[in-house]
C-alpha cells in the first residue's frame, strides 16, 4: 500500500512531540513481529491528535513508546521520538524516563479501576503523584490536589480525597485518573481509549473535559480510540493506522470527508449511523460468514403482527441490593436497582434497553435469565412463571431456551478449555444430546458463525476479541435458543469487528426467528439493531417506543438528554454501507 504520509514531519513552532519513522518489534517463536512499522507524526501544543484503527493496528503501542512503556521483549528498533524541551526519547534509560513521565508526559489509561490502587484513598494517590512530579511539600500538594479535582469537575474535593476508588462511579474514576495525569502539568497527554467502557452521557462529559484541558493547559493530546464518532467530535487531526503502518494523516474534517486510502473509507462506512437506519453494517474486509446469506429483508420478522402471547413478560418487577446489613430490620439499607419495571418482548423482534451506568438494564437482563432474584413482581417466559419453572426438571429444561451473551467474551470462556469442549459441555451437562452428536454439531455451528472447523482444538487466547465473541455466539446457538439476551456484546470491539458481529446477529435472527433483548450504551448501534427501545434511569422505565419514533420524537426529558449528548458521526453515507430502511 503506497503511503506518502510517512514522510518526516517538519517540527513547527509550538510542536510538542515529533515521531519519525518509528519501528517497534516483538520477537516470537516464528520470527520477529513488527507492531509499528515506519510511523511518522507530530502533535502541536493545544491540539488533539486522534490515533484510530482496528485492534492490533499499533495505535496504543505508539502511545506507550512515547512514554517509554514498551514491555520487554518488545523494543524500538528504528526511528526517533523528540519531545520539545527534552530532546530524543529513544534510548533513554529508565531513570531518565521516570523524570519525564508525570512531569512532561501524562498518561490516561482505559480502565480507571485498574489504574487506581483499591486499598489507598484518592487523596493519597493524587498527592503522591503531585509530589513526585513537582517536589512540592505535602501541604502544597494537598492544595493542588483540591484544585485539580475541582478542575476535572469533582465537587466537594476535600471529602472526596478521603474516599476510595470503589466509592466512585466509572466516570468519576476516569476524572480522577485525568487529574493524576495532570499532576505535573505535562506538555503531552496520552489518552488510551479513555471512554470505551463509559455510557454516552459520561463519555460526553469526559471528552468535553479533555478538550477544555488541552486548551487551558496548552497541552498536546494523543487520543487513542476505535470510536470514529469520538474522533470526529474532539480531534483536530487524525492518524489512521492498520497493521502497524500509518495509512493516512491529516486534518480530521478533511480525512473523514475526503479519505484518500481505501481502508479509511471502509472504516468510515462501518460506523453505525445515528441519523438513519440501514439494512446492513458495512464490513472492512471479507470476514462476514459467506454461508449466512442475507435476503435483503432485515426487518421482515419484526414487521409481522405480534402474537398475543409475548416470549418474555416482565410485570412490576422490583430488585433491591443491600447497602447496609443488620440483624435489625430497621437498620438495614437498600438501593433499588429496578422499580416496578414492566416490559413485553414478542417473538422475532429485537428490543433495546438503554440508559446510563447504574440504570438497572443489566440487572434486569440477569433477572430475566434467572441469575438475579427479584423481590416483587413477576417474570413469565413463553407463558410460564419463571419462579415456578425452577421447581421441576422439565420446566428447567425450557429455561435453556433463554441464553445470554455477555460483554467480555474472554472472561466468559474457560482459558484452559479448548473451544470444541466449551461448545460441547453445555449440551452434555444438560443432557440435550449425546457427546458424539454434540461434537458432530460443533463443526457446523463454528462454520456458521464464520470460524473454521479446525478451531475446535484452539484455546481462547489464540483468538482475537471479535473471534472470541463469535465463539460465545456459537455456544449459545448450540442450545437452540428462542430468546437471546445480548449485554453490551460489542462495546469493547473496534468498529470493523463490531460491524461483522452485528451483521451476524441480524442474519441469525432472520434465519432462526430469534427474539433478542439488546443492551447497549451506544445509541447508534441500538438504532440499527432494534425494533423497539426501552429507556431506563435509576432502575425505572422512563420511556418505551418504536425505534424510529423514539429517535424522531422522544417524549421524556431524560431520553432527549441522552440523544443530545450522543456522539454523531455524520461524514460518509450509506452508499456502500447498506440500503436505507
Amino acid at each position: 500500500m503506497a503511503n506518502k504520509t510517512n514522510a518526516q514531519p517538519v517540527a513547527e513552532p509550538g510542536t510538542v512531540v515529533v515521531i519519525q519513522d518509528l519501528r517497534i518489534c516483538y520477537p516470537t517463536s516464528s520470527g520477529e513481529f513488527v507492531a509499528v512499522d515506519g510511523v511518522s507524526l507530530d502533535v502541536r501544543a493545544g491540539e488533539i491528535v486522534g490515533l484510530v484503527g482496528e485492534s492490533g493496528a499499533g495505535k496504543s503501542t505508539v502511545g506507550y513508546a512515547i512514554a517509554g512503556l514498551i514491555d520487554a521483549p518488545g523494543r524500538i528498533t528504528g526511528g526517533r521520538i523528540r519531545l520539545n524541551g527534552v530532546g530524543e526519547l529513544v534510548g533513554l534509560d529508565e531513570a531518565a524516563l521516570c523524570k519525564i513521565r508525570g512531569r512532561r508526559i501524562g498518561m490516561i489509561f482505559q480502565d480507571s479501576l485498574s489504574a487506581l490502587l483499591p486499598v489507598k484513598t484518592i487523596g493519597f494517590q493524587l498527592i503522591r503523584a503531585i509530589r513526585l512530579a513537582t517536589g512540592m511539600s505535602k501541604d502544597q500538594a494537598r492544595k493542588k490536589a483540591v484544585t485539580l479535582l475541582q478542575e476535572v469537575g469533582i465537587s466537594d474535593p476535600e471529602t472526596r480525597l478521603r474516599q476510595y476508588p470503589h466509592q466512585f462511579s466509572g466516570g468519576m474514576r476516569q476524572r480522577i485518573v485525568i487529574a493524576i495525569a495532570l499532576a505535573g502539568d505535562p506538555d503531552l497527554l496520552i489518552a488510551d481509549e479513555p471512554t470505551t467502557a463509559l455510557d454516552v452521557s459520561v463519555q460526553a462529559e469526559i471528552l468535553r473535559l479533555i478538550r477544555r484541558l488541552a486548551a487551558e493547559h496548552n497541552a498536546g493530546v494523543i487520543l487513542v480510540t476505535h470510536d470514529m464518532a469520538v474522533i470526529q467530535e474532539v480531534t483536530d487531526r487524525v492518524a489512521v493506522m492498520r497493521h502497524g503502518k500509518l495509512v493516512e494523516f491529516g486534518q480530521t474534517r478533511t480525512v473523514l470527508s475526503f479519505p484518500k486510502d481505501p481502508y479509511t473509507s471502509a472504516l468510515i462506512r462501518a460506523v453505525p449511523r445515528a441519523d438513519v437506519r440501514l439494512e446492513r453494517f458495512a464490513v472492512v474486509d471479507s470476514t462476514t460468514p459467506q454461508n449466512l446469506v442475507h435476503s435483503g429483508m432485515a426487518t421482515a420478522v419484526a414487521a409481522q403482527a405480534k402474537p398475543s402471547e409475548p416470549v418474555v413478560s416482565v410485570a412490576n418487577v422490583d430488585i433491591s441490593f443491600p447497602t447496609r446489613k443488620s440483624i435489625f430490620p430497621s437498620r438495614r439499607e437498600f438501593v433499588q436497582a429496578a422499580k416496578s419495571v414492566s416490559l413485553d418482548v414478542f417473538r422475532g423482534e429485537t428490543v433495546g434497553i438503554v440508559g446510563e451506568s447504574g440504570s438497572g438494564k443489566s440487572t434486569l437482563a440477569r433477572a430475566i435469565v434467572g441469575l438475579q432474584p427479584i423481590h416483587n413482581g413477576n417474570i413469565r417466559f413463553m407463558g410460564n412463571d419463571l419462579a415456578s419453572m425452577q421447581n421441576s426438571a422439565e420446566s428447567r429444561r425450557k429455561l435453556l431456551k433463554m441464553q445470554m451473551i455477555f460483554q467480555d467474551p474472554f472472561s466468559s470462556l474457560n482459558p484452559r478449555q479448548r473451544i470444541g469442549s466449551a461448545l460441547v459441555e453445555p449440551i452434555v451437562v444438560n443432557r440435550l444430546a449425546s457427546r458424539t452428536n454434540a461434537e458432530k454439531a460443533v463443526t457446523d455451528v463454528l462454520v456458521r458463525v464464520g470460524l473454521k472447523a479446525t478451531d475446535v482444538e484452539k484455546l481462547p487466547h489464540q483468538f482475537s476479541g471479535g473471534q472470541r465473541q463469535r465463539i460465545c455466539i456459537a455456544r449459545v446457538l448450540m442450545m437452540q435458543p428462542a430468546l437471546l439476551i445480548c449485554d453490551e456484546p460489542t462495546s469493547a470491539l473496534d468498529v470493523s469487528v463490531q460491524a461483522t458481529i452485528l451483521n451476524l446477529l441480524k442474519d441469525l435472527q432472520q434465519e432462526r426467528g430469534l427474539t433478542i433483548i439488546f443492551i447497549s450504551h451506544d445509541l447508534a448501534v441500538i438504532r440499527q439493531m432494534c425494533d423497539r427501545i426501552v429507556v431506563m434511569q435509576s432502575g425505572a422505565v422512563r420511556e418505551t417506543a418504536d425505534t424510529e419514533t423514539l429517535f424522531a420524537s422522544p417524549k421524556d426529558d431524560y431520553t432527549k438528554r441522552l440523544l443530545n449528548v450522543m456522539p454523531r458521526f455524520t461524514t460518509g453515507g450509506p452508499s456502500d454501507g447498506g440500503r436505507q430502511l
